[in-house]
């Protein structure tokens, strides 16, 4: 604890690190080169393809830059806006990555490794969400269910 705050676990700032880098890179990528990433995902291009991947590029970029502010919150904050949006990110992400996945939409190596990386995620923002501070020092409570700092 530092001034009364819960100190943010490495682990989770590094998972939000790694989440911002990852979400901005791709966002960017399929914003302004979606033409690249259409061939780097093994897909046909088309204005309409082009228009969506430059939305959900958008959308990509938007959480990247959610996750990156999050390496600068409080704990508290973490635990009621950040930690729950990517954690529903990534497990709708996920199926959305095996529906793509098995339909065929993707080529093989790279579609395997976007649902690798979702599923990843999607499970450690449950370990955060769920489990709790994961390594965080708690403060003990008082015998009137108030803690003492």
């Amino acid at each position: 604890m530092t001034n009364g705050v819960p100190v943010v676990p490495w682990k989770l700032k590094a998972t939000l690190t790694l989440t911002a880098i990852v979400l901005i890179f791709l966002g960017s990528g399929l914003t302004f080169a979606s033409h690249l990433m259409a061939n780097l995902y093994g897909t046909p291009e088309s204005l309409s393809g082009t228009n969506g991947a430059r939305t959900a590029g958008a959308a990509i970029f938007a959480l990247g830059t959610l996750a990156w502010a999050g390496t600068r919150q409080e704990m508290r904050v973490l635990r009621a806006v950040v930690i729950p949006v990517l954690f529903t990110w990534f497990v709708l992400k996920s199926v959305v990555a095996y529906l793509a996945l098995t339909a065929g939409v993707f080529k093989a190596p790279v579609g395997r490794t976007v649902f690798a990386f979702d599923v990843v995620l999607a499970v450690a923002y449950g370990y955060f969400l769920f489990v709790g501070y994961a390594g965080a020092p708690r403060v003990a409570s008082s015998p009137m269910g108030r803690s003492r700092v």
